[in-house]
């Protein structure tokens, strides 16, 4: 990668990083709320009527997907916000402008989402689990 890529790249992604900084409540503050109700409404209501399945009840079996669907939606959303306050304000046009390849941008814009993301998964760790049992990947 050339270093004017690079340096493009890495503008792009700390610019998105400290985006997230500014609006931290905005982006994690839904997304929890949503994954809460979908908790009560799927894992409380409906589960206690379902039981368990092979061993594993509603709430072990659900839980996963519903974190996979929080975790994608956001990440999702905050790109495409991102791209739309760039057109809002009329900074898209300077990095379209700018000599600097398309798929620059967008892995700059994508590696941002995805810092976003990993950094949301790690607060969900921290407030999730207990020092003896977590059910999420250690990676996260």
């Amino acid at each position: 990668m050339n270093k004017l890529y690079w340096v493009a790249f890495k503008s792009l992604l700390i610019k998105e990083i400290s985006r997230f900084a500014r609006i931290w409540v905005q982006t994690l503050v839904p997304p929890a709320i949503t994954m809460t109700l979908y908790f009560i409404i799927f894992g409380n209501l409906i589960g206690s009527r379902i039981g368990e399945m092979g061993g594993f009840s509603y709430m072990a079996y659900i839980v996963p997907g519903l974190i996979m669907m929080s975790v994608i939606t956001n990440s999702y959303s905050n790109v495409a916000s991102s791209f739309f306050s760039a057109k809002m304000q009329r900074n898209i046009e300077e990095l379209m402008v700018a000599p600097v390849p398309n798929y620059i941008i967008i892995a700059g814009y994508i590696g941002g989402g995805v810092s976003v993301v990993w950094q949301s998964v790690r607060w969900l760790r921290v407030c999730l689990c207990s020092s003896s049992t977590c059910t999420l990947p250690t990676w996260a």
